[in-house]
């Protein structure tokens, strides 16, 4: 029962930051925030179905209604589970707090941003949807559902898509600045 208190209060926390930082930079920059794409869309369409099925999982409904696996006897898997989702989480927060004022909800073509290279982004050109797939994939060890993981799946690809677009569009309007971070730093994860 507490892992699922754990479990759920994650969820609810990282969708609250998210919304609160769309929030936050809407009233500071006083301009809508959120982009139109069909793959846009699909993210948050994905992402809401992947939200209501783990938080359905975490309170009422048993493990088997979403073809969940019973991995009991498998406590690393579990317990590497939860990792992910403390990694996710707190990934995900340290690069809403580095976005400030440049966070956008897709790209809005009409609005120049800072290029945002500090703070988490050092190790990560994308981090926020590094720690999504983090996050997402953590509950997927923890409720190993094919549901699950093929929702996760398609919306990892729909993020890539998204990188892809978004990554010409910063090169577009950054030019040579974004193409010597991008030679520093990787699409998801630089070490060292």
């Amino acid at each position: 029962m507490l892992q699922n208190l754990f479990l759920i209060l994650i969820l609810v926390f990282f969708i609250l930051a998210f919304a609160i930082r769309n929030i936050k930079t809407f009233l500071s920059t006083k301009q809508s925030i959120k982009g139109k794409s069909s793959k846009l869309t699909l993210s948050i369409l994905l992402s809401t179905m992947i939200y209501l099925l783990l938080l359905l999982r975490l309170t009422v409904l048993p493990f088997n209604w979403i073809l969940e696996a019973n991995l009991s006897g498998f406590a690393m898997i579990r317990f590497a589970g939860y990792a992910f989702v403390l990694a996710g989480f707190i990934l995900g927060i340290l690069a809403l707090i580095a976005m400030r004022n440049s966070w956008r909800v897709g790209i809005r073509y009409d609005q120049k941003t800072d290029l945002v290279i500090s703070g988490i982004y050092r190790f990560s050109r994308n981090p926020y949807f590094l720690s999504y797939n983090l996050l997402i994939f953590g509950y997927i060890l923890i409720f190993p559902s094919p549901i699950l993981a093929i929702l996760w799946i398609l919306l990892a690809i729909t993020f890539h898509r998204m990188i892809l677009e978004e990554e010409a569009y910063l090169e577009s309007v950054h030019g040579e600045e974004f193409l010597k971070y991008k030679k520093r730093v990787n699409r998801y994860l630089t070490l060292g």
